[in-house]
């Protein structure tokens, strides 16, 4: 399918974001250089589009060319690729001690991070109890709502008495978002002390009792502690 300036249409919502990271497709096949003509023939742009695409590339840091010289990756696809592989690193880290402390405390766990003014559940395991707090990965909830929120606001150096408290605690214990749920949370930093999130520990108020606090805190505290320690 062509588009109306006889270019090839490189996504299913046409536009020039789109063709500007299709030309970066090209460099899939391993070519540590192209040429503007082997860009434009790859990418059915008439050349004198692929340069300008190629230009706001180059603008971005995504794309690098010398003069005379043809295009090459630039810088920030490099950087790109170190957040995602650190995303990876990051799942294989806490995956394994999400799915620890579900199966001692027998409840639903989550690592939430900061988004924007949301918190992002961006790991979870729940629990194996038919009858539970569910919460499914990628939800995003207001960042001051339930437990994980007020605490990643805590730690993130927000004012105010009730988040002062929690940093004094280094902890919070309440009932959650949704009536009848009681959560445990801690927050999580790397060994930098930089915030990276929350572990929270989520459960109904009749299973997860007032004693059966303590010791998920205390969990969570731990593992926490070994995130920090195996993310240096």
């Amino acid at each position: 399918m062509m588009d109306d300036d006889g270019s090839r249409d490189l996504g299913a919502a046409p536009g020039t974001v789109v063709k500007a990271l299709g030309l970066l497709d090209a460099f899939l096949d391993g070519a540590e250089a192209l040429t503007l003509t082997e860009l434009a023939a790859y990418s059915g742009l008439h050349k004198t589009t692929a340069l300008r695409l190629c230009t706001s590339l180059e603008e971005a840091g995504m794309l690098q060319r010398k003069p005379g010289r043809p295009f090459r990756l630039g810088p920030k696809i490099w950087q790109l690729a170190q957040v995602y592989r650190r995303g990876f690193q990051l799942e294989e880290l806490v995956r394994p001690i999400l799915a620890r402390i579900r199966d001692e405390t027998g409840e639903s766990v989550s690592f939430y991070v900061v988004e924007g003014r949301s918190r992002v559940c961006l790991f979870r395991e729940n629990s194996k109890w038919a009858a539970r707090h569910h919460v499914d990965e990628g939800a995003r909830f207001p960042l001051d709502s339930g437990i994980a929120g007020p605490v990643l606001l805590a730690f993130m150096g927000q004012p105010g008495p009730q988040l002062e408290q929690i940093r004094s605690d280094g902890h919070l214990i309440g009932q959650g978002r949704e009536p009848h749920t009681t959560s445990v949370a801690v927050p999580v930093f790397d060994t930098a002390n930089v915030l990276q999130g929350a572990l929270v520990v989520s459960g109904l108020t009749a299973r997860f009792t007032e004693d059966r606090h303590a010791p998920a805190l205390e969990l969570l505290k731990r593992s926490a502690e070994s995130i920090r320690q195996l993310s240096s």
